[in-house]
């Protein structure tokens, strides 16, 4: 497997053990389709009723946005069960998909990867902040032309980005030890490594990357 790149996250997360998690996203080659349908339901968040579940090593589920109720098209925001079973469906696979699986690019730390956008994501236009519910999924690979061995999955539940607290972070990544890994974040980018990992990571999508790149999203999957 090609050896994840950490130089251009360092500043940011040198509080972090070399060689573990960070931020990032990759190319923007798209392949399109478009999902439908749902299934279960999780529960509300900052405005409502409890979380679906619990954390595991180096996760969070601190409140931030309110949640929004999963379907096809929306991963659940809370529980690494639940969304275990709901990735298990591939509905994200009816998404605005990558081609194929491709090297990461810096400064994300993925290393071999394939993304998908869903509607609100990759229709959402070329600037502006993105809209409640956009939401990606990406794959992570243990090499090219090998198999999925974790995800990366980030869901906006507020209008106002609110400095990344207002997105859920979660990332299962099997090569990634405790206590970091391999559940790295299950939460809002509010507190633990939802946001001292991912959200002090894809904040830098302002300035870095891609032309389209804003509002905590490197890749927005045409």
């Amino acid at each position: 497997m090609k050896a994840m790149s950490w130089f251009g996250c360092a500043a940011i997360l040198s509080m972090i053990p070399a060689g573990l998690v960070g931020c990032g996203s990759d190319t923007t080659t798209s392949s399109t389709s478009t999902g439908a349908g749902g299934s279960a339901s999780t529960s509300t968040g900052a405005g409502g009723a409890a979380s679906t579940g619990a954390t595991t090593s180096g996760s969070s589920t601190s409140t931030g946005g309110a949640m929004l109720t999963s379907d096809a098209q929306t991963p659940p925001q809370g529980g690494v069960d639940v969304m275990k079973t709901w990735l298990a469906t591939g509905d994200y696979k009816k998404w605005h998909c990558q081609a194929a699986e491709h090297a990461s690019k810096d400064p994300s730390p993925h290393g071999v990867n394939r993304i998908c956008s869903n509607d609100k994501l990759a229709g959402a236009g070329a600037t502006g902040a993105f809209p409640v519910g956009a939401a990606g999924v990406k794959e992570l690979w243990d090499t090219m032309g090998g198999k999925v061995i974790g995800y990366a999955v980030y869901v906006k539940t507020e209008a106002d980005s609110a400095g990344g607290a207002n997105w859920y972070w979660y990332e299962d990544n099997p090569t990634i030890p405790a206590p970091t890994g391999p559940i790295v974040a299950d939460g809002f980018g509010t507190s633990g490594q939802a946001l001292s990992i991912c959200v002090n990571c894809h904040i830098k999508a302002g300035t870095t990357f891609a032309a389209t790149a804003r509002d905590f999203v490197f890749t927005q999957v045409p």
